[in-house]
């Protein structure tokens, strides 16, 4: 059986809303072998001792010039989330995962999320109850679902799980990706993981 393109993410991450759109450009059809696995960016910093771009002046500098490279690259609208990086982003993380059974479906939550983060004119704050029905009633989802599965036991776990699981393999940031055991860290690696992709 060919292995799938297992990509962690955090929407708190603007190179993972990168990541999310460079797929289908750096990929073509091996796109579709990608399994969304949404984790808590903030365990897996504190655990590695790995520290976000903002708060390293000079990595913060640089990061702002990149994104305006690479959103430009995939033709993709951004502006910075006032709430970055303070942003609770767990809420959605969990629901993300509670909408694995149904791929299409979790595609296209994921891509909302994103969107709304990272583009959409007015912000999304991660945590807010009424941003979230909201962005849900206009993208056509059902908002008591999406919040219901926010706050669910079973998404909980997941979301532990799958954070734990990525540090465990060697995780240590934002957007990582595995293909089986081998590990690529950042959306600029994709090229990498289409040759690991079409050797599996």
């Amino acid at each position: 059986m060919a292995k799938p393109l297992e990509f962690f993410f955090d929407f708190i991450s603007p190179f993972s809303y990168v990541a999310f759109h460079a797929l289908p450009s750096e990929l073509g059809d091996l796109a579709a072998r990608t399994q969304f696995k949404p984790m808590f960016l903030g365990a897996v910093m504190q655990t590695t001792g790995n520290r976000p771009p903002g708060l390293v002046p000079a990595k913060g500098a640089y990061m702002s010039v990149d994104l305006g490279r690479c959103t430009r690259r995939y033709g993709i609208p951004f502006r910075l989330n006032p709430y970055f990086p303070m942003m609770n982003t767990r809420p959605m993380l969990r629901a993300a995962i509670g909408l694995a059974d149904t791929p299409d479906e979790q595609k296209r939550f994921i891509e909302t999320v994103f969107h709304h983060v990272w583009a959409a004119p007015t912000p999304l704050k991660t945590d807010d109850t009424d941003q979230v029905r909201d962005m849900c009633t206009d993208a056509g989802f059902d908002a008591d679902q999406i919040l219901a599965l926010a706050e669910s036991d079973e998404t909980k776990a997941g979301l532990k799980a799958n954070t734990d699981g990525a540090i465990e393999r060697g995780a240590f940031g934002a957007p990582t990706f595995f293909v089986g055991e081998d590990m690529f860290f950042g959306h600029d690696r994709l090229d990498y993981a289409k040759e690991a992709l079409e050797q599996a």
